[in-house]
Protein backbone atom coordinates (compact mmCIF):
# COMPACT_ATOMS: atom_id res chain seq x y z
CA UNK A 1 0.00 0.00 0.00
CA UNK A 2 0.97 3.54 -0.95
CA UNK A 3 2.54 5.29 2.09
CA UNK A 4 0.63 9.05 2.41
CA UNK A 5 4.03 11.29 3.47
CA UNK A 6 4.77 14.45 4.46
CA UNK A 7 1.33 16.00 4.91
CA UNK A 8 -0.18 19.10 7.05
CA UNK A 9 -2.98 19.04 9.02
CA UNK A 10 -5.90 20.11 7.02
CA UNK A 11 -7.06 23.72 6.78
CA UNK A 12 -10.96 23.93 5.85
CA UNK A 13 -11.19 25.87 2.42
CA UNK A 14 -12.84 29.36 2.04
CA UNK A 15 -14.91 31.35 4.18
CA UNK A 16 -15.24 27.78 6.37
CA UNK A 17 -12.03 28.32 6.95
CA UNK A 18 -11.80 31.94 7.63
CA UNK A 19 -14.91 32.41 9.93
CA UNK A 20 -13.76 29.36 12.23
CA UNK A 21 -9.43 30.00 13.05
CA UNK A 22 -10.59 30.64 17.10
CA UNK A 23 -11.78 26.71 16.59
CA UNK A 24 -10.24 23.24 16.71
CA UNK A 25 -11.57 22.22 13.41
CA UNK A 26 -9.47 24.89 11.49
CA UNK A 27 -6.00 25.91 12.07
CA UNK A 28 -4.73 29.20 10.97
CA UNK A 29 -1.92 29.62 8.82
CA UNK A 30 0.30 30.76 11.57
CA UNK A 31 0.33 27.66 13.51
CA UNK A 32 1.48 25.86 10.64
CA UNK A 33 4.77 27.72 10.86
CA UNK A 34 5.24 27.87 7.14
CA UNK A 35 2.21 30.46 6.15
CA UNK A 36 2.99 30.34 2.62
CA UNK A 37 3.65 26.78 2.11
CA UNK A 38 0.82 24.23 1.64
CA UNK A 39 0.73 20.18 1.55
CA UNK A 40 -0.63 17.73 -0.87
CA UNK A 41 -3.27 17.07 1.73
CA UNK A 42 -4.39 20.53 1.90
CA UNK A 43 -4.88 20.98 -1.91
CA UNK A 44 -6.75 17.87 -2.02
CA UNK A 45 -8.87 18.90 0.57
CA UNK A 46 -9.57 22.18 -0.39
CA UNK A 47 -10.11 20.85 -3.83
CA UNK A 48 -12.47 18.71 -2.88
CA UNK A 49 -14.30 21.11 -1.41
CA UNK A 50 -14.09 24.15 -3.68
CA UNK A 51 -17.44 22.64 -5.46
CA UNK A 52 -19.03 22.18 -2.62
CA UNK A 53 -18.51 26.41 -1.50
CA UNK A 54 -19.08 26.98 -5.07
CA UNK A 55 -22.68 25.22 -4.78
CA UNK A 56 -23.37 26.91 -1.37
CA UNK A 57 -21.14 30.27 -0.47
CA UNK A 58 -22.58 30.80 2.28
CA UNK A 59 -23.08 27.65 4.00
CA UNK A 60 -19.92 27.13 6.38
CA UNK A 61 -20.13 30.70 7.50
CA UNK A 62 -22.00 29.99 10.76
CA UNK A 63 -19.73 26.64 11.78
CA UNK A 64 -18.04 26.75 14.64
CA UNK A 65 -15.74 23.50 15.11
CA UNK A 66 -15.95 23.14 19.05
CA UNK A 67 -13.72 20.64 20.59
CA UNK A 68 -14.04 18.94 24.21
CA UNK A 69 -11.38 16.64 25.27
CA UNK A 70 -13.14 13.16 25.39
CA UNK A 71 -12.78 10.38 28.17
CA UNK A 72 -9.51 8.31 27.68
CA UNK A 73 -10.01 5.14 25.80
CA UNK A 74 -7.90 2.03 27.04
CA UNK A 75 -7.57 -0.30 24.51
CA UNK A 76 -9.18 -3.92 24.48
CA UNK A 77 -5.75 -5.26 23.83
CA UNK A 78 -4.13 -4.40 27.41
CA UNK A 79 -2.97 -6.83 29.18
CA UNK A 80 -3.92 -7.49 32.92
CA UNK A 81 -0.83 -9.28 33.55
CA UNK A 82 1.62 -7.14 32.83
CA UNK A 83 -0.10 -4.27 35.02
CA UNK A 84 -0.13 -6.29 37.93
CA UNK A 85 3.34 -7.32 37.69
CA UNK A 86 3.89 -3.19 37.05
CA UNK A 87 1.54 -2.29 40.64
CA UNK A 88 4.07 -5.67 42.43
CA UNK A 89 7.47 -3.88 41.21
CA UNK A 90 5.84 -0.40 42.10
CA UNK A 91 5.30 -1.73 45.47
CA UNK A 92 9.01 -3.77 46.16
CA UNK A 93 10.75 -0.66 44.98
CA UNK A 94 8.56 2.16 47.40
CA UNK A 95 9.52 -0.60 50.24
CA UNK A 96 13.32 -0.17 49.09
CA UNK A 97 13.07 3.33 48.57
CA UNK A 98 11.35 3.89 51.79
CA UNK A 99 14.08 2.76 53.98
CA UNK A 100 15.82 6.13 53.06
CA UNK A 101 13.55 8.31 54.82
CA UNK A 102 13.38 7.22 58.31
CA UNK A 103 17.49 7.66 58.95
CA UNK A 104 18.23 7.82 62.89
CA UNK A 105 21.76 8.23 62.36
CA UNK A 106 21.90 11.09 60.92
CA UNK A 107 19.01 12.65 62.77
CA UNK A 108 21.78 12.14 65.80
CA UNK A 109 24.24 13.73 64.42
CA UNK A 110 23.12 16.99 63.49
CA UNK A 111 22.76 18.27 67.13
CA UNK A 112 26.42 17.86 67.73
CA UNK A 113 27.28 19.67 64.81
CA UNK A 114 25.04 22.33 65.69
CA UNK A 115 26.90 22.56 68.94
CA UNK A 116 30.24 22.80 67.29
CA UNK A 117 29.33 25.74 65.56
CA UNK A 118 28.01 27.19 68.11
CA UNK A 119 30.67 27.06 69.91
CA UNK A 120 32.98 28.09 67.09
CA UNK A 121 31.21 30.92 66.70
CA UNK A 122 31.54 32.12 70.56
CA UNK A 123 35.22 32.00 70.14
CA UNK A 124 34.62 33.86 66.45
CA UNK A 125 33.32 36.65 68.29
CA UNK A 126 35.33 37.46 71.42
CA UNK A 127 38.59 37.39 69.32
CA UNK A 128 36.76 39.66 66.81
CA UNK A 129 35.59 42.22 69.95
CA UNK A 130 38.82 42.08 71.21
CA UNK A 131 40.89 42.64 67.93
CA UNK A 132 37.96 45.45 67.49
CA UNK A 133 39.06 47.24 70.90
CA UNK A 134 42.49 47.10 70.44
CA UNK A 135 42.64 49.15 67.14
CA UNK A 136 39.62 51.57 67.40
CA UNK A 137 40.43 55.11 69.78
CA UNK A 138 37.19 57.07 70.17
CA UNK A 139 37.49 60.10 71.67
CA UNK A 140 35.42 61.18 74.81
CA UNK A 141 35.35 64.96 74.06
CA UNK A 142 34.33 64.59 70.76
CA UNK A 143 30.35 64.54 70.08
CA UNK A 144 30.15 61.43 67.47
CA UNK A 145 27.08 62.06 65.31
CA UNK A 146 24.40 58.76 65.36
CA UNK A 147 24.57 57.26 61.74
CA UNK A 148 21.79 55.38 60.37
CA UNK A 149 22.57 52.42 58.47
CA UNK A 150 20.11 50.34 56.28
CA UNK A 151 20.92 47.12 56.54
CA UNK A 152 17.19 45.54 56.71
CA UNK A 153 16.79 42.08 58.06
CA UNK A 154 20.36 41.75 59.43
CA UNK A 155 19.97 44.88 61.51
CA UNK A 156 20.06 42.92 64.76
CA UNK A 157 22.26 40.05 63.86
CA UNK A 158 25.44 39.81 65.37
CA UNK A 159 29.25 38.79 63.09
CA UNK A 160 28.68 35.55 64.39
CA UNK A 161 25.12 34.86 62.71
CA UNK A 162 26.14 36.11 59.66
CA UNK A 163 28.91 33.43 59.59
CA UNK A 164 26.27 30.96 60.46
CA UNK A 165 24.20 31.57 57.65
CA UNK A 166 27.12 31.73 55.13
CA UNK A 167 28.27 28.49 56.32
CA UNK A 168 24.46 26.86 56.27
CA UNK A 169 24.10 28.12 52.56
CA UNK A 170 27.60 26.81 51.94
CA UNK A 171 26.80 23.31 53.13
CA UNK A 172 22.93 23.46 51.14
CA UNK A 173 24.74 24.61 47.83
CA UNK A 174 27.52 21.55 48.25
CA UNK A 175 24.32 18.52 49.50
CA UNK A 176 22.93 19.96 45.92
CA UNK A 177 25.31 19.57 43.68
CA UNK A 178 26.70 16.39 45.80
CA UNK A 179 22.95 14.80 45.02
CA UNK A 180 22.85 16.06 41.34
CA UNK A 181 26.43 14.90 40.04
CA UNK A 182 26.48 11.47 42.34
CA UNK A 183 24.73 8.18 40.99
CA UNK A 184 26.66 5.82 42.73
CA UNK A 185 26.34 4.49 46.64
CA UNK A 186 23.33 5.84 48.71
CA UNK A 187 22.70 8.70 46.86
CA UNK A 188 23.03 6.85 43.25
CA UNK A 189 20.60 3.95 44.80
CA UNK A 190 17.60 7.19 46.08
CA UNK A 191 17.82 8.55 42.78
CA UNK A 192 17.20 5.36 40.91
CA UNK A 193 14.75 4.42 43.55
CA UNK A 194 12.92 6.97 42.78
CA UNK A 195 12.68 7.56 39.28
CA UNK A 196 11.88 4.31 39.25
CA UNK A 197 8.70 4.28 41.59
CA UNK A 198 7.67 7.25 39.73
CA UNK A 199 8.30 5.96 36.86
CA UNK A 200 5.72 2.80 38.14
CA UNK A 201 3.65 5.10 39.40
CA UNK A 202 2.31 6.87 35.89
CA UNK A 203 2.42 3.75 34.26
CA UNK A 204 -0.19 1.75 36.89
CA UNK A 205 -2.54 4.85 37.11
CA UNK A 206 -3.15 4.32 33.52
CA UNK A 207 -2.36 7.49 32.09
CA UNK A 208 -3.14 8.69 28.55
CA UNK A 209 -0.87 6.80 26.27
CA UNK A 210 -1.39 9.53 23.74
CA UNK A 211 0.81 11.56 25.89
CA UNK A 212 3.76 13.57 24.68
CA UNK A 213 6.69 13.04 27.17
CA UNK A 214 8.61 15.54 28.74
CA UNK A 215 9.47 18.71 26.57
CA UNK A 216 12.80 19.39 28.52
CA UNK A 217 13.95 16.42 27.20
CA UNK A 218 16.95 17.10 25.11
CA UNK A 219 17.07 14.74 21.55
CA UNK A 220 19.59 12.55 21.25
CA UNK A 221 22.83 14.10 19.36
CA UNK A 222 24.67 11.27 18.01
CA UNK A 223 24.19 10.90 14.32
CA UNK A 224 26.12 9.16 11.84
CA UNK A 225 27.35 11.71 9.20
CA UNK A 226 29.04 8.75 6.55
CA UNK A 227 27.65 8.39 3.16
CA UNK A 228 27.88 5.55 1.03
CA UNK A 229 27.03 7.60 -2.72
CA UNK A 230 24.92 10.52 -3.47
CA UNK A 231 23.66 11.30 -7.22
CA UNK A 232 22.42 14.49 -8.54
CA UNK A 233 19.60 14.01 -11.50
CA UNK A 234 18.22 17.20 -13.43
CA UNK A 235 15.13 16.90 -13.29
CA UNK A 236 13.03 20.36 -14.84
CA UNK A 237 10.11 21.12 -12.82
CA UNK A 238 10.38 19.15 -10.11
CA UNK A 239 8.91 21.40 -7.65
CA UNK A 240 5.75 20.58 -9.58
CA UNK A 241 6.20 16.95 -10.53
CA UNK A 242 4.67 13.76 -8.64
CA UNK A 243 6.97 11.75 -7.05
CA UNK A 244 5.96 8.27 -5.39
CA UNK A 245 8.59 5.10 -4.58
CA UNK A 246 8.15 2.44 -6.70
CA UNK A 247 10.78 -0.50 -6.51
CA UNK A 248 13.85 0.91 -5.54
CA UNK A 249 13.47 4.43 -7.21
CA UNK A 250 10.46 6.74 -7.77
CA UNK A 251 7.87 7.02 -10.48
CA UNK A 252 7.92 10.76 -11.42
CA UNK A 253 4.46 12.10 -13.45
CA UNK A 254 4.25 15.64 -14.74
CA UNK A 255 2.53 17.68 -17.02
CA UNK A 256 2.30 14.94 -20.19
CA UNK A 257 5.39 12.60 -18.57
CA UNK A 258 6.27 10.16 -16.71
CA UNK A 259 9.27 8.32 -16.07
CA UNK A 260 11.13 6.04 -13.21
CA UNK A 261 14.28 6.69 -12.05
CA UNK A 262 15.94 3.72 -10.12
CA UNK A 263 18.58 4.01 -7.03
CA UNK A 264 21.20 5.07 -8.65
CA UNK A 265 19.56 7.51 -10.54
CA UNK A 266 19.41 6.24 -13.33
CA UNK A 267 16.35 6.53 -15.74
CA UNK A 268 15.33 3.51 -16.23
CA UNK A 269 12.17 4.31 -18.88
CA UNK A 270 9.94 7.62 -19.48
CA UNK A 271 6.58 7.84 -21.58
CA UNK A 272 4.78 10.21 -22.53
CA UNK A 273 0.76 11.23 -21.24
CA UNK A 274 -2.59 12.84 -22.00
CA UNK A 275 -2.23 13.88 -18.44
CA UNK A 276 -1.70 17.94 -17.61
CA UNK A 277 -2.70 17.50 -14.07
CA UNK A 278 -1.84 14.49 -12.50
CA UNK A 279 -2.68 12.22 -9.56
CA UNK A 280 -0.29 9.68 -9.05
CA UNK A 281 -0.42 6.61 -6.59
CA UNK A 282 1.24 3.50 -6.75
CA UNK A 283 0.68 0.09 -4.92
CA UNK A 284 2.51 -3.13 -5.75
CA UNK A 285 3.00 -3.64 -9.70
CA UNK A 286 0.56 -1.24 -10.44
CA UNK A 287 0.95 2.61 -10.87
CA UNK A 288 -2.39 4.79 -11.22
CA UNK A 289 -2.18 8.10 -12.93
CA UNK A 290 -5.27 10.23 -13.00
CA UNK A 291 -6.25 13.64 -14.31
CA UNK A 292 -6.82 16.13 -11.27
CA UNK A 293 -10.13 18.10 -12.38
CA UNK A 294 -10.86 16.49 -15.51
CA UNK A 295 -11.95 12.56 -16.53
CA UNK A 296 -9.01 10.52 -17.57
CA UNK A 297 -8.05 7.37 -15.76
CA UNK A 298 -5.00 5.35 -16.33
CA UNK A 299 -3.63 2.36 -15.02
CA UNK A 300 0.08 0.88 -15.67
CA UNK A 301 2.50 -1.75 -14.89
CA UNK A 302 5.72 -0.36 -15.44
CA UNK A 303 5.29 1.82 -18.56
CA UNK A 304 2.59 -0.84 -20.18
CA UNK A 305 -0.61 0.66 -20.09
CA UNK A 306 -3.28 -1.59 -18.79
CA UNK A 307 -6.09 0.44 -19.86
CA UNK A 308 -7.54 4.36 -20.51
CA UNK A 309 -10.94 5.24 -19.13
CA UNK A 310 -13.25 8.37 -19.04
CA UNK A 311 -15.37 8.83 -15.68
CA UNK A 312 -18.51 10.48 -16.33
CA UNK A 313 -17.35 12.77 -13.89
CA UNK A 314 -14.66 15.17 -12.96
CA UNK A 315 -12.13 13.13 -10.79
CA UNK A 316 -11.16 14.93 -7.43
CA UNK A 317 -8.90 12.31 -6.21
CA UNK A 318 -7.92 8.41 -6.36
CA UNK A 319 -6.54 5.77 -4.73
CA UNK A 320 -5.05 2.10 -6.21
CA UNK A 321 -4.79 -1.88 -4.29
CA UNK A 322 -2.65 -3.82 -4.79
CA UNK A 323 -4.95 -5.86 -6.53
CA UNK A 324 -5.69 -3.02 -9.64
CA UNK A 325 -8.53 -1.84 -7.80
CA UNK A 326 -8.83 1.74 -8.21
CA UNK A 327 -11.10 4.26 -6.51
CA UNK A 328 -12.18 7.93 -7.44
CA UNK A 329 -13.69 10.77 -5.82
CA UNK A 330 -15.54 12.26 -8.47
CA UNK A 331 -17.38 15.68 -7.97
CA UNK A 332 -21.07 14.28 -9.01
CA UNK A 333 -23.30 16.47 -11.01
CA UNK A 334 -26.58 17.25 -8.71
CA UNK A 335 -24.76 15.49 -5.83
CA UNK A 336 -22.45 16.50 -2.72
CA UNK A 337 -20.08 13.75 -4.34
CA UNK A 338 -19.64 10.52 -5.50
CA UNK A 339 -16.93 7.47 -5.83
CA UNK A 340 -16.55 5.22 -8.77
CA UNK A 341 -14.28 1.81 -8.40
CA UNK A 342 -13.01 0.31 -11.70
CA UNK A 343 -11.20 -2.89 -11.45
CA UNK A 344 -8.45 -4.08 -13.16
CA UNK A 345 -9.39 -4.41 -16.72
CA UNK A 346 -10.88 -0.56 -16.24
CA UNK A 347 -14.06 -1.74 -15.59
CA UNK A 348 -16.60 0.07 -13.21
CA UNK A 349 -17.80 -2.52 -11.24
CA UNK A 350 -19.46 0.52 -8.13
CA UNK A 351 -20.50 3.84 -8.42
CA UNK A 352 -22.47 5.92 -5.46
CA UNK A 353 -23.09 9.15 -4.31
CA UNK A 354 -23.49 11.40 -1.56
CA UNK A 355 -27.49 13.39 -1.15
CA UNK A 356 -26.16 15.86 1.63
CA UNK A 357 -22.60 15.21 2.66
CA UNK A 358 -19.48 16.28 0.79
CA UNK A 359 -17.25 13.07 -0.18
CA UNK A 360 -13.35 14.53 1.34
CA UNK A 361 -11.66 10.88 0.47
CA UNK A 362 -11.84 7.15 -0.09
CA UNK A 363 -9.74 4.23 -0.20
CA UNK A 364 -10.48 0.37 -1.40
CA UNK A 365 -9.63 -2.32 0.78
CA UNK A 366 -7.14 -5.45 -1.53
CA UNK A 367 -8.20 -8.10 0.39
CA UNK A 368 -11.65 -7.69 1.09
CA UNK A 369 -12.76 -4.96 -2.07
CA UNK A 370 -14.44 -3.10 0.97
CA UNK A 371 -14.94 0.76 0.14
CA UNK A 372 -14.48 2.81 3.18
CA UNK A 373 -15.70 7.10 2.14
CA UNK A 374 -15.27 9.68 4.58
CA UNK A 375 -18.27 12.11 4.53
CA UNK A 376 -18.13 15.82 5.96
CA UNK A 377 -21.26 17.27 7.37
CA UNK A 378 -21.30 20.73 8.51
CA UNK A 379 -24.60 22.05 9.05
CA UNK A 380 -24.04 22.62 12.62
CA UNK A 381 -20.22 21.81 13.60
CA UNK A 382 -17.89 19.62 11.33
CA UNK A 383 -18.80 15.90 11.95
CA UNK A 384 -16.97 13.10 9.84
CA UNK A 385 -19.15 9.82 8.80
CA UNK A 386 -17.08 7.07 7.82
CA UNK A 387 -18.87 4.68 5.77
CA UNK A 388 -18.27 1.14 5.01
CA UNK A 389 -19.19 -0.10 0.97
CA UNK A 390 -18.90 -3.71 -0.40
CA UNK A 391 -18.70 -3.38 -4.05
CA UNK A 392 -21.54 -6.06 -4.76
CA UNK A 393 -23.93 -3.90 -2.20
CA UNK A 394 -25.48 -0.41 -3.01
CA UNK A 395 -25.87 0.39 0.41
CA UNK A 396 -23.27 1.05 3.10
CA UNK A 397 -23.28 -1.85 5.39
CA UNK A 398 -21.47 0.31 8.64
CA UNK A 399 -21.68 4.11 9.80
CA UNK A 400 -18.83 5.22 11.86
CA UNK A 401 -19.56 8.86 13.59
CA UNK A 402 -16.71 10.88 14.51
CA UNK A 403 -18.00 14.12 15.92
CA UNK A 404 -15.47 17.10 15.62
CA UNK A 405 -13.58 15.89 13.61
CA UNK A 406 -12.57 16.55 9.95
CA UNK A 407 -10.92 12.95 8.44
CA UNK A 408 -8.61 14.61 5.15
CA UNK A 409 -7.24 10.84 4.67
CA UNK A 410 -8.43 6.76 4.22
CA UNK A 411 -5.65 4.28 4.47
CA UNK A 412 -6.62 0.27 4.33
CA UNK A 413 -3.49 -2.15 5.86
CA UNK A 414 -5.27 -5.16 4.92
CA UNK A 415 -9.01 -5.23 6.37
CA UNK A 416 -8.03 -2.46 8.67
CA UNK A 417 -8.70 1.34 7.88
CA UNK A 418 -6.93 3.78 9.27
CA UNK A 419 -8.64 7.30 9.31
CA UNK A 420 -6.24 10.28 9.51
CA UNK A 421 -8.50 13.51 10.94
CA UNK A 422 -7.04 17.04 12.11
CA UNK A 423 -6.74 16.09 15.74
CA UNK A 424 -7.16 12.27 15.81
CA UNK A 425 -6.21 9.07 14.00
CA UNK A 426 -8.71 6.04 14.44
CA UNK A 427 -8.86 2.94 13.23
CA UNK A 428 -11.97 0.78 12.20
CA UNK A 429 -12.13 -2.23 11.12
CA UNK A 430 -13.57 -4.20 8.20
CA UNK A 431 -17.36 -4.84 10.58
CA UNK A 432 -17.36 -1.02 11.41
CA UNK A 433 -15.88 -1.20 14.94
CA UNK A 434 -13.13 1.53 16.34
CA UNK A 435 -10.14 -0.88 17.08
CA UNK A 436 -8.00 1.87 18.06
CA UNK A 437 -8.81 5.41 18.60
CA UNK A 438 -5.64 8.41 19.45
CA UNK A 439 -7.14 11.81 20.52
CA UNK A 440 -4.99 14.40 19.97
CA UNK A 441 -7.07 17.30 20.14
CA UNK A 442 -4.07 18.67 23.18
CA UNK A 443 -1.52 19.15 20.33
CA UNK A 444 -1.26 20.15 16.84
CA UNK A 445 -0.87 17.17 14.52
CA UNK A 446 1.37 18.80 11.62
CA UNK A 447 2.13 15.64 9.71
CA UNK A 448 1.21 12.25 9.20
CA UNK A 449 2.43 9.13 7.03
CA UNK A 450 1.47 5.07 7.46
CA UNK A 451 3.34 2.51 5.96
CA UNK A 452 2.94 -0.99 4.37
CA UNK A 453 2.31 -2.69 7.70
CA UNK A 454 0.35 0.29 9.33
CA UNK A 455 3.03 1.96 11.77
CA UNK A 456 2.54 5.70 11.90
CA UNK A 457 4.93 8.43 11.99
CA UNK A 458 3.00 11.85 13.51
CA UNK A 459 4.68 15.28 13.80
CA UNK A 460 3.53 17.36 16.20
CA UNK A 461 3.80 20.59 17.76
CA UNK A 462 3.20 21.41 20.95
CA UNK A 463 3.44 24.41 21.93
CA UNK A 464 6.59 25.12 19.82
CA UNK A 465 8.08 22.31 21.02
CA UNK A 466 8.42 19.81 17.38
CA UNK A 467 8.22 16.10 18.52
CA UNK A 468 7.60 12.95 16.16
CA UNK A 469 6.13 9.93 17.59
CA UNK A 470 6.09 6.54 16.32
CA UNK A 471 2.97 4.26 16.51
CA UNK A 472 1.99 1.03 15.55
CA UNK A 473 -0.52 -0.67 13.77
CA UNK A 474 -2.99 -1.28 16.64
CA UNK A 475 -2.07 2.20 18.00
CA UNK A 476 0.31 2.18 20.47
CA UNK A 477 3.34 4.36 21.41
CA UNK A 478 6.33 3.08 20.34
CA UNK A 479 8.82 5.81 20.43
CA UNK A 480 9.35 9.11 20.52
CA UNK A 481 11.81 12.00 19.91
CA UNK A 482 11.68 15.59 20.65
CA UNK A 483 13.26 17.69 17.65
CA UNK A 484 15.45 20.86 17.64
CA UNK A 485 13.19 22.49 15.19
CA UNK A 486 9.81 22.17 12.88
CA UNK A 487 10.26 19.54 10.48
CA UNK A 488 9.01 20.22 6.83
CA UNK A 489 8.60 16.61 5.44
CA UNK A 490 8.15 13.12 7.24
CA UNK A 491 8.36 9.23 5.63
CA UNK A 492 8.29 5.69 6.72
CA UNK A 493 8.39 2.44 5.71
CA UNK A 494 8.85 -0.78 7.43
CA UNK A 495 12.20 -0.48 9.50
CA UNK A 496 13.09 3.41 8.67
CA UNK A 497 11.99 6.96 9.20
CA UNK A 498 12.62 10.06 7.59
CA UNK A 499 12.58 13.68 7.93
CA UNK A 500 14.25 16.94 7.68
CA UNK A 501 15.05 20.02 9.49
CA UNK A 502 15.61 23.01 7.38
CA UNK A 503 18.36 21.52 5.17
CA UNK A 504 19.61 18.80 7.37
CA UNK A 505 18.07 15.09 6.81
CA UNK A 506 17.65 12.68 9.42
CA UNK A 507 17.34 9.13 8.20
CA UNK A 508 17.48 6.00 10.49
CA UNK A 509 15.93 2.21 11.89
CA UNK A 510 12.43 3.43 14.08
CA UNK A 511 14.45 1.48 16.95
CA UNK A 512 17.50 3.04 16.66
CA UNK A 513 18.45 5.92 18.59
CA UNK A 514 21.26 7.04 16.12
CA UNK A 515 20.35 8.86 13.17
CA UNK A 516 22.31 9.12 9.91
CA UNK A 517 22.25 12.90 8.93
CA UNK A 518 22.79 14.52 5.98
CA UNK A 519 22.52 17.92 4.74
CA UNK A 520 21.45 19.02 1.62
CA UNK A 521 22.70 21.42 -0.58
CA UNK A 522 19.84 23.86 -1.51
CA UNK A 523 16.04 23.75 -0.05
CA UNK A 524 14.29 20.85 -0.10
CA UNK A 525 10.89 20.15 -1.58
CA UNK A 526 9.86 16.78 -0.59
CA UNK A 527 11.68 13.72 0.87
CA UNK A 528 11.07 9.90 -0.33
CA UNK A 529 12.27 6.65 1.06
CA UNK A 530 13.13 4.05 -1.40
CA UNK A 531 14.57 1.73 0.21
CA UNK A 532 16.50 0.34 3.49
CA UNK A 533 19.19 2.64 2.91
CA UNK A 534 18.37 5.25 0.17
CA UNK A 535 15.86 8.27 0.37
CA UNK A 536 15.29 10.77 -2.53
CA UNK A 537 15.76 14.44 -1.81
CA UNK A 538 13.42 16.23 -4.03
CA UNK A 539 14.74 20.09 -5.00
CA UNK A 540 13.39 22.90 -7.41
CA UNK A 541 14.61 21.46 -10.97
CA UNK A 542 16.84 18.24 -9.96
CA UNK A 543 16.67 15.35 -7.32
CA UNK A 544 19.42 13.64 -5.86
CA UNK A 545 19.58 10.04 -4.43
CA UNK A 546 21.44 9.74 -1.61
CA UNK A 547 22.75 6.04 -0.19
CA UNK A 548 24.08 6.15 3.45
Amino acid sequence: MAAMRNSSILLIAGEYRMNNEENKGTLPEDDVGRPDETTDIEDRINATLDKILDDDEDEFDDIQVDYEDPEDEEPDNEAPDEENREIRETEDDYEKTKVWTDSSEEADEEPEDELALEEADKENNSEEEKTLSNNVNYDDDIDYPDYETDVGFFDDLKIGDHKGIIIGVIIGIIVVIAFITIDTGIIGNYKNNFSNNISKVFKTSKTDKNQLPDPTQKPDEQYNTEIKSNEIVSFEGANETEFVPYKNGVVCAKMNHMSYIDGTGTVVWEIDTAIVDPILKVDGNYILIAEKGRNKICLYIDNKLQYDVDDPDTVMSAELSSNGDVVVVTDKSSYRGGISVYNKSGEQIFSWASGSDAVICADISAASRSVAVALLNSDVTAKTTVQLFNVNETESYAKIEMPDTVVYELQFVGDKVNAFGDNRVTGISSSGKIVYDNDFSNVQLTHSAIDSNGNKLLAFDDGNIPMLNLYSKNGFLKNSTTLIGVTDFIDINKKYILYNIGRDIYFGKTNSKVMSKYTAAMDIKNLIIVSDTTFVVIYSNSLEVVTV
